[in-house]
């Protein structure tokens, strides 16, 4: 063998051995394991299938017109009909929570945010802090000094009140105010319902015995006959009764006589 087939020799056997070399070192090395991603807590969803996505002051923006990413506006136009009951409830709520604190040292701030229930689940809604101030403020004196002193001009202006602030919120909406609120939440209590007063027919009807006393004359005559005919029958026995006793009183003298 020459000097060149040496060399080529040795130069594979080197490289046999220094690829054997790198594959015992890679197998006697092992990386660092890459730190698994810390799982993020799921955003709870809405419990109205109707609304899943917006939530909160979000929902709130998509009513008034403002563009909201990944909801297409014809959709949340036709969402406006399923808003209207989440909107009425979030006022009522606010007005009756007023109401309840209307005999509190302190008056609450209402909040925001507040989970409504609807028919298919639950829904967080947002209204404006300013105008739910307003709402709050009318249910306050409406369950508190209204209530203890009933007054119509007072009654007037807290239902200009409600029903200014609320056709606002549904202005801004876009939705359809049917009835106002104040129709709703401050009607006036219903009159209980009095005895009808009887009319001069009625008491003529109630006093008017003509009929009865006709059936009762018959009656009465017939009973009197039997009575009398009965007292005679009386007599006429307490009679013939007296007779026998002289008769039988007679005989015994006769009888007692010497003869």
């Amino acid at each position: 063998m020459n000097m060149i087939s040496w060399v080529l020799l040795l130069l594979v056997i080197l490289t046999l051995y220094l690829i054997d070399k790198v594959n015992h070192l890679a197998k006697l090395y092992e990386p660092p394991k890459p730190p698994e991603p810390v799982a993020q807590p799921e955003a709870e969803p809405s419990g109205d299938l109707l609304f899943v996505g917006l939530e909160g002051k979000k929902l709130w923006d998509a009513m008034n017109g403002k563009a909201v990413d990944g909801f297409d506006s014809k959709l949340l136009d036709s969402l406006r009909l399923h808003y209207e009951p989440i909107l009425r409830a979030h006022i009522s709520a606010a007005f009756h929570d007023g109401v309840r604190d209307a005999n509190e040292a302190e008056a609450q701030t209402p909040s925001s945010q507040r989970q409504i229930s609807t028919v298919r689940g639950h829904v967080q809604s947002w209204l404006p802090p300013q105008h739910l101030g307003s709402i709050y403020r009318v249910g306050v004196e409406y369950g508190g000094a209204y209530a203890k002193d009933p007054n119509p001009d007072v009654l007037a202006r807290l239902k200009q009140t409600l029903d200014s602030v609320s056709s606002m919120l549904y202005q801004r909406a876009g939705v359809t105010l049917d009835v106002p609120y104040s129709e709703l939440l401050l009607s006036p209590p219903e009159p209980e319902p009095q005895a009808e007063a009887q009319t001069p027919e009625d008491v003529l009807a109630l006093t008017d015995q003509t009929d009865q006393v006709q059936v009762l004359e018959p009656n009465l005559a017939q009973g009197l006959e039997h009575a009398q005919a009965y007292e005679e029958q009386q007599r006429q026995d307490l009679a013939a009764g007296a007779d026998a006793e002289v008769i039988e009183a007679t005989l015994s003298e006769h009888e007692l006589k010497p003869a």
